[in-house]
């Protein structure tokens, strides 16, 4: 029988650590650029958010590209950005159900709830994006 490792490997274990540390930064740009369009340009909350969300996409996506699964880089990158698109969305709208199943549905309180979705969200998108997003093109997932 083969040996099975639980453990990630060290590359692996930087490019989770990348992959956090970038999804904080981009929480900040979130709400650095919100309040820059808002409080400084007048935009309206509404606007300023619809458009730090498009800001944060892109920077999530080219980092995941170029710093998190830098291999990526020789994939074709409008593929990649066509999976990045399709599976962000699909994850938005899985973190919502699995928010109202726990919530709503079982009845857990919902500062647990969110924390729980998220973090199982968290993993289960680093190993979405390092197997089907951005594996170069050729590599099987």
């Amino acid at each position: 029988m083969g040996r099975f490792d639980v453990w990630p490997t060290p590359s692996t274990l930087g490019r989770l650590l990348r992959f956090g540390a970038l999804g904080a930064a981009g929480f900040g740009l979130n709400i650095a650029v919100t309040a820059v369009l808002t409080e400084m340009f007048g935009a309206p909350e509404e606007l300023a958010f619809a458009i730090s969300l498009a800001v944060v996409f892109v920077f999530s996506f080219l980092t995941s590209r170029y710093v998190i699964f830098a291999g990526a880089a020789t994939g074709d990158p409008r593929k990649q950005l066509v999976k990045f698109a399709i599976s962000s969305a699909t994850f938005r709208g899985a973190e919502y159900l699995g928010f109202l199943l726990l919530h709503t549905a079982i009845g857990l309180n919902y500062l647990v709830a969110i924390p729980a979705v998220l973090g199982v969200s968290f993993l289960t998108k680093f190993v979405a994006y390092s197997n089907v997003v951005f594996k170069p093109d050729g590599e099987a997932p």
